[in-house]
């Protein structure tokens, strides 16, 4: 599991943590601010946006890292684009980021490519936490704000009003923050449960999670 979440400098950097429980260790150190991660879907690599410079004229980078060899590939967002909202992965490996509109940056590119028209909702379903394997269902906002999982034939549940965060946990359970901590709820029903980590980050927040190999 990877996140957001703020160190004992108060800057704010990636986090990552065994899913089931254990200890934080930080993955990167910048003095810049760092958001929106997502794990690729071999669990090799993660994609995130990077803020440098102030508020009145952020310049963002869409950056992959390599959790195997450390390095990373950046590509600056094009000026004048909307803060970024989402990143995601493609079925061709591309990483994703929507800000105002969807960008790609393929295997080998150094630069972001507009997506077309033709392609913009793959880029979008890219960019969304499905759940169920197959997917089966989508984390969305509910009319009021509130969170809500709609299935494929339009049936929608809310979440608690408090709950937020709510990311896909491997193919068969969701997770997110309530007021007690960072809950797992499977999706077929049964008891939540709460990973036991330890070195806790400050603010932990925009989680993303792989469930690693599965044992043959």
């Amino acid at each position: 599991m990877i996140g957001v979440g703020e160190g004992s400098d108060a800057m704010t950097d990636l986090f990552a943590a065994p899913a089931g429980g254990g200890a934080f260790v930080r993955l990167t150190f910048t003095r810049s601010e760092e958001r929106l991660p997502r794990l690729s879907p071999e669990g090799t690599a993660v994609v995130f946006v990077r803020r440098e410079g102030g508020a009145e004229n952020p310049r963002w980078t869409l950056v992959v890292l390599d959790l195997l060899t450390t390095a990373e590939r950046r590509a600056p967002l094009p000026p004048g684009t909307d803060p970024p909202l989402r990143t995601g992965w493609a079925r061709d490996r591309s990483a994703v980021v929507l800000a105002g509109s969807y960008f790609t940056l393929a295997p080998g590119q150094d630069s972001l490519i507009p997506v077309s028209p033709a392609q913009q909702a793959a880029a979008d379903s890219a960019t969304r936490e499905q759940l169920g394997d197959p997917p089966a269902a989508m984390i969305g906002e509910c009319a009021a704000g509130e969170l809500c999982i709609t299935a494929a034939n339009g049936d929608t549940s809310r979440l608690d009003p408090g709950d937020t965060g709510a990311i896909r946990w491997g193919g068969d359970s969701l997770g997110y923050f309530t007021a007690r901590g960072f809950e797992v709820r499977p999706l077929a029903g049964g008891a939540s449960r709460r990973p036991d980590w330890s070195g806790k980050p400050a603010a932990l927040r925009h989680l993303t999670h792989h469930p690693g190999r599965t044992a043959r």
